[in-house]
């Protein structure tokens, strides 16, 4: 019985991953991972119009969908552009991914959505 438990680990261990040789070099590909090199590019969560941002002061924000999220006090990325926390006004929120936010709505907050790569993907008054 034992066996078969480790011939089954096995056969999904290896069913799981995947070896890419390229021009001799060999890596693992395992699956829904990203390797370092191949960050996807970010998603936009919606369609942001800066007309509707407008009550929350987000409409000059509109331009820095896809940046990269620096927050207070953390050090600037070296290549690429980024958004600093500093640049917010008040009231706003940051929602990094998997958070979970309150149902209160506040039309003058400014909602910063980001993903796993701190990456802003939706701004959005409430």
């Amino acid at each position: 019985m034992k066996l078969r438990g480790l011939i089954a680990i096995a056969c999904v261990l290896a069913l799981s991953a995947c070896v890419e040789r390229q021009s001799g070099k060999t890596r693992l590909v395992l699956p829904d991972m990203l390797q370092a090199d191949e960050i996807a590019p970010p998603v936009i969560r919606q369609p942001v119009l800066p007309e509707m941002l407008v009550a929350c002061r987000g409409h000059v924000l509109v331009p820095a969908l896809g940046m990269t999220f620096v927050y207070k006090a953390a050090e600037a990325p070296t290549a690429g552009n980024f958004l600093r926390e500093e640049s917010l006004t008040p009231p706003y929120r940051i929602i990094a991914p998997g958070a979970r936010i309150s149902m209160e709505h506040s039309a003058q907050r400014l909602n910063v959505e980001l993903d796993r790569y701190k990456r802003v993907i939706g701004l959005y008054c409430g």
